[in-house]
């Protein structure tokens, strides 16, 4: 059983340990790291940050568990924009081991739905490198639509990286999900 957990909810150490045993496949999709990213003592400040940040509006950060405990993924909702606007950008990562099960379509249908319900955001844009089919075919999946190609959109694994954009507006939304959300 899989669980959404809000990171501010989360076992540190489990954050650590998913982010560590995953750090290499990570890696081209991420900012340059630190080793300090990866411990219990990093993601305990992380996840009391991930509480201001929710408790403000800024940013609503999640963990996927598999039962109760080892946090398999994380997804964020990151630089909410209020006003006009009412939008924030997605980000997602699961273990390889858990892909190919529908754990991360049913999570992000999940967050899309809390995005659009109980955060009140009317738009969620996703940039995806060009060559991570996996992550470009579940968010068509979802909804999104593409949007075009940024060139040398993010600073990843210390080279400018080209994103294609996707976006999906709170109208958009139809897939279930069946994830529990535990608050």
């Amino acid at each position: 059983m899989y669980d959404l957990v809000p990171l501010h909810a989360a076992d540190p150490r489990e954050v650590a340990r998913f982010l560590a045993n995953n750090r290499e496949r990570f890696r081209p999709y991420s900012p340059t790291r630190s080793d300090h990213y990866f411990t219990r003592e990093h993601w305990r400040a992380a996840c009391r940050l991930a509480r201001t940040e929710w408790r403000d509006d800024k940013a609503y950060r999640f963990c996927i568990e598999l039962k109760r405990e080892a946090v398999i993924g994380k997804i964020d909702l990151d630089r909410v924009a209020r006003g006009p606007f009412q939008a924030a950008t997605l980000g997602y990562m699961l273990d390889r081991l858990h892909e190919g099960r529908s754990v991360m379509r049913r999570a992000l249908a999940d967050v899309l739905r809390l995005a659009f319900e109980e955060f009140d955001l009317h738009r969620v844009e996703a940039a995806i490198m060009p060559d991570n089919t996996r992550s470009r075919a579940l968010a068509e999946r979802l909804g999104f639509r593409e949007i075009g190609l940024s060139r040398a959109y993010l600073k990843l694994d210390g080279h400018w990286r080209d994103h294609v954009l996707y976006e999906i507006s709170a109208g958009d939304l139809t897939h279930p999900s069946g994830l529990r959300m535990r608050r």
